[in-house]
């Protein structure tokens, strides 16, 4: 399914396999300053470094559970699980190499990534069960920003999860995010700062419409 989208002059379509590593770029450049990577990863080297290589296991691991949309242009990706297993699993993560995660990061990274990924686990088990649609992630290019990319990349799994009656959640620890999904239909259920001096992180959940 594609969906013209003349505010930016494209649509929106599945992501080849041959551009997973462009897309990748682009999730590293949208989530740069994401205060969960800041947090973690304060060392805007290693961010650098990292980031393109964690995007491309969770775009590889989207493509082969889930579904994940860009443009041609690949101005932004939007990667979703579900509906029948909207979780990242230990099995799926290491078919996919994220359990090489640890080997990558310094102690102190991991042990911070690890308490704030835990929290955000825990805040989706408590805020929808059963069946429904996780948007794990999503970046539009700076460049390409309030022009409509992200909106036209919700709509392909929102129809579908509106048709099957089923929710959809997602969780970010990015303030500015928030008025954006409230327009499609998300709400705030849960928030906290499982870290004093780290992020807070706010999830939200979509009721099928």
């Amino acid at each position: 399914m594609a969906v013209e989208n003349h505010g930016f002059g494209g649509r929106v379509e599945r992501l080849k396999p041959s551009k997973v590593k462009a897309a990748a770029a682009v999730m590293a450049q949208a989530f740069f300053d994401d205060q969960f990577f800041t947090f973690t990863l304060p060392d805007p080297t290693r961010r650098a470094h990292f980031l393109p290589w964690l995007f491309e296991k969770l775009i590889r691991y989207g493509q082969r559970y889930g579904q994940v949309y860009t443009t041609p242009s690949l101005a932004g990706v939007a990667m979703w699980l579900g509906p029948k297993q909207p979780r990242i699993t230990l099995t799926r993560a290491l078919r996919t190499g994220l359990f090489l995660v640890p080997l990558r990061l310094k102690m102190r990274e991991f042990r911070y990534m690890t308490r704030l990924s835990g929290y955000a686990d825990r805040l989706h088990e408590r805020a929808v069960d059963g069946p429904h649609w996780y948007l794990y992630g999503m970046g539009v290019k700076p460049s390409h920003q309030r022009q409509g990319v992200g909106h036209m990349l919700l709509q392909n799994v929102l129809v579908e999860a509106d048709k099957a009656g089923l929710p959809c959640y997602l969780d970010t620890t990015n303030a500015s995010n928030l008025p954006f999904y409230k327009r499609h239909g998300f709400s705030v259920v849960a928030h906290g700062q499982p870290i004093a001096e780290g992020p807070v992180i706010w999830a939200m959940r979509r009721e099928p419409q």
